[in-house]
Parts: structure tokens; sequence; C-alpha cells
């Protein structure tokens, strides 16, 4: 029997809905009572992650706690969590649950970790400003054999601002996509080639990227995981 996946989501929906349809995409089935059994709980109202990193954590804690909660009480056996910054509080929405939630940071990691491909490789860190100054990322890779490269403050201000233009539904005509193409041509022209889409917006314009970068998400990660651990495969 499958086990019930709990997505605690809203952060922001797109991301929910990214991570939905590649659950769905990477379950093999024949028929519609194959799929696995989800709950998602789409809370657009935690207040902003990065905010909170820097402002103060609470508004922000009571309601992941909250949604977790819920999520649990609707008869999820685990929960995962479509945004990595919101990863930074991860020990604390665990203690408030009795289910397991799984870190997509960790799974993210050892993923890396594990490719030979990707050995001795400089990988561009592309997430909010909270999560690469909180180093959830850094810290979880610290003992592979890659480089982080962090962007610089200018990088930053554009990837930010991209985030939130994908947060508000800007995909192919988000404002900043042009220049966030650029930062990614100059990276490549020194040898990185390898990008951590560490938002789980960032992925979603993956395809409009260029192919000869190898991109790394997330998000899918994480479904196929989920998958893995429904079907009791891990």
């Amino acid at each position: 029997m499958s086990r019930t996946i709990g997505i605690l989501g809203g952060m922001g929906p797109l991301a929910t809905l990214d991570l939905f349809e590649k659950i769905i995409r990477n379950t093999d089935v024949t028929k519609d009572q194959d799929h696995l059994p989800i709950i998602i709980y789409n809370n657009t109202k935690i207040p902003p992650r990065t905010e909170a990193y820097f402002e103060g954590e609470e508004r922000l804690l009571p309601e992941l706690e909250r949604s977790a909660q819920l999520l649990e009480r609707a008869g999820a056996d685990f929960i995962i969590m479509p945004c990595n910054t919101s990863h930074i509080w991860i020990k604390i929405i665990k203690a408030s649950v009795n289910i397991p939630i799984y870190s997509m940071i960790e799974n993210t990691a050892n993923y890396v970790q594990k490719q030979d491909s990707l050995i001795n490789s400089q990988i561009l860190l592309v997430a909010t400003t909270a999560t690469v100054n909180s180093q959830i990322y850094q810290r979880a890779l610290q003992s592979s054999n890659n480089k982080i490269i962090i962007p610089d403050p200018d990088e930053q201000i554009i990837i930010s601002s991209m985030i939130e233009h994908l947060k508000a539904g800007l995909t192919y005509n988000n404002p900043d996509l042009n220049s966030f193409k650029n930062i990614l041509n100059k990276y490549k022209e020194i040898g990185v080639f390898v990008i951590l889409g560490a938002c789980t917006e960032i992925p979603i314009l993956f395809p409009l990227l260029d192919k000869s970068l190898v991109m790394i998400d997330p998000n899918l990660l994480l479904a196929e995981m989920a998958v893995k651990i429904a079907k009791g495969r891990t």
C-alpha cells in the first residue's frame, strides 16, 4: 500500500504546481488508480522567507508549523516542502509534527555527490539571498569535491528580482531573464557550466536556458525521492 505524500506548498504556488507535476510524471502507472495519494496545502499566507530570515521569524514559524500539523492531521505519512529557503527552519518544523519531513537540501547534496560527472565541478548557486546567506547548501556540500560559486552582490540583485517576477507568474516574459542569461554566459566563459537551481522557481526557467549547461533541479530530485518513499523503495 502506498504512503500518502504531504506537500507543504504555497512558497510559491508555481513551485508547488511544478513539484506536483513532477511527482505525477515520475510515477509509473497504467491507470488513474496507480498514482500516489498526495495531500497539498497550498498555503499562500506563509510570510516571505527571505524577509523573515533578515527581519525576524515571529510570524513565519507559527505558520510553517501550523501548515505541517494540518497535513499530518489530514493523513499525510510524510511531508516535503518545495521551497529551498524554508529549509533554514526544517529542524523546528520537524519538531512540530510526528511524521517525517524529508529535506530537499540533503537530497540534492546526496545526488550531487553521487554523480561522477560532477566530481570537481564548479557549481553556481542560484538562490534567494536568504538561502545563499544561510549557507544551507554550502554546508550540505562541504564534504564534496565541488566548488560552490556565489554570485556577486549585483548579480544577486538581478537573481532576486527575477525570482520575485517568477512568483508573480512571469516566465517567458520575465524582465530579468536576459540579464540572468548574461550572468550565466559570464560564468560559462570562466569554466562554470553547472548551475544549481536552489530556489524552486528557478527550474521553471530551465527550458529557456543554454542547453550546454548542466542544470540541477532540486524540485525534480525531491519528486523522484518522494515517489520512492511513497512506494516503500527507500
